[in-house]
């Protein structure tokens, strides 16, 4: 196969796959009235103690001007709350309400086909190593293109939603 073949073919099937796990996403979201942004914003928020717009925008790779705009509709909704610390009054850190919380908990019922699916497929013992170095994979990727602290974040958030449970 030719470079062009393969680039092609991985494009469209990680963007199919991509569009499975954003639709389960959206639908998840819109039974409990949130949009996807919205939920993910309050996953964002609920794993940290304080935590800015900047850190969010980061952690939720998007542009601190989209972060802004769907942090004020959670606001309107009674979702989050923002507040200043004195050591520093142009810092504005995000913080879930009573609400959120509550909005939170509904959301973690999240229906994922892909990991069903890769429940299943794992079934078969001898896919669990491939499994591991398909995850390493998606780690190294986003490490490149993200950086290290974006996967630090989901690695020690992972770990504490784990030890949670």
């Amino acid at each position: 196969m030719s470079q062009l073949s393969d680039m092609h073919m991985m494009v469209n099937y990680m963007r199919g796959v991509y569009k499975v796990l954003e639709e389960d996403w959206q639908k998840s979201a819109k039974a409990i009235g949130l949009t996807q942004a919205e939920q993910h914003i309050l996953w964002i928020v609920s794993l940290e103690e304080d935590i800015t717009i900047s850190k969010i925008a980061y952690y939720g790779l998007w542009d601190v001007s989209t972060v802004m705009q769907v942090i004020k509709r959670l606001k309107d909704k009674g979702l989050v709350r923002l507040e200043k610390k004195n050591e520093d009054r142009r810092i504005s850190y995000v913080y879930l309400t009573e609400e959120g919380w509550k909005k939170h908990k509904e959301s973690t019922s999240f229906n994922c086909q892909i990991y069903g699916f890769l429940q299943k497929w794992l079934e078969d013992g001898d896919k669990r190593e491939f499994y591991r170095e398909l995850i390493q994979l998606h780690k190294d990727l986003n490490k490149h293109f993200h950086g290290e602290e974006f996967v630090d974040w989901v690695e020690d958030t992972g770990k504490r939603l784990h030890e949670a449970r």
